[in-house]
């Protein structure tokens, strides 16, 4: 071995082809192979693994609240997901034409695990995603407006394939934070996706909101672009908890 290919190799960054170097000296059969073939196999395992990292580099920035995945939902009639709308939202092409996406139900009924497994998904396939609960996505808003910086912190937000705003209007917004969330919407809007979740049906919003006007054009670029969601059903966090023994808590 030319002791100084792996030194090379390293200061390219280039660790999958090292890797795989290395391997194709230590294990028998690759001598036989010919060198279009033994360097195609190292290019694969450069390719893949700046795609792994890539993936890991995408669900870092997204901040999921909650780890989930397609393959973990469950398609039920009775909770309004079959199995044909998780497989049409899966290939994610409502973020390609950059469609919204409104999720509504009753608190626990899985609408943040949904838009959470749609939203990794889209990490898979080489989209950037951002999750956000409302009230903490209203706080950086603020501050960013208060430290004269909300247009860089808006147009930051605009460059993330999708958005997560979970549970969006969950109370009653003030007049600034009704103005930024517009500005937000207004600048994403048609150009990227947004995922809302909210246990208020769309019906109410606007009532939610101080300023008529404003409320319009926020419920027009949101909804005229959206798909929607309605989920049904208990709360599934009741089914996770675990039975409590009220006589070993009464000995204790």
């Amino acid at each position: 071995m030319n002791r100084s290919i792996p030194e090379r190799l390293a200061k390219l960054h280039l660790s999958g082809f090292s890797n795989a170097y290395m391997e194709q000296l230590n294990i028998e059969g690759f001598q036989e192979m010919s060198f279009d073939d033994r360097l195609s196999l190292l290019l694969e395992r450069e390719e893949l693994e700046r795609a792994n990292k890539s993936i890991a580099l995408r669900l870092g920035k997204a901040r999921f609240k909650q780890a989930a995945a397609i393959e973990d939902l469950k398609a039920s009639a009775a909770r309004g997901l079959d199995r044909s709308t998780i497989n049409t939202l899966s290939n994610c092409d409502f973020i390609r034409q950059k469609r919204n996406l409104i999720i509504t139900g009753a608190s626990g009924c899985g609408k943040s695990f949904l838009a959470t497994a749609l939203s990794h998904r889209a990490c898979l396939l080489g989209f950037t995603a951002r999750y956000f609960r409302a009230p903490s996505l209203l706080l950086e808003l603020e501050l960013a407006r208060l430290e004269g910086t909300l247009h860089k912190k808006i147009a930051q937000l605009s460059r993330i394939n999708v958005v997560i705003i979970d549970d969006f209007l969950l109370s009653a917004l003030n007049e600034a934070e009704q103005k930024d969330i517009f500005e937000l919407i207004e600048e994403r809007h048609q150009s990227v996706s947004t995922i809302f979740t909210s246990q208020n049906p769309v019906s109410l919003w606007h009532s939610l909101m101080p300023n008529p006007a404003i409320a319009d054009a926020i419920l027009d670029r949101i909804s005229n672009v959206a798909l929607r969601i309605e989920l049904k059903g208990d709360s599934l966090r009741k089914k996770q908890m675990p039975e409590l023994d009220l006589a070993t808590v009464s000995q204790a």
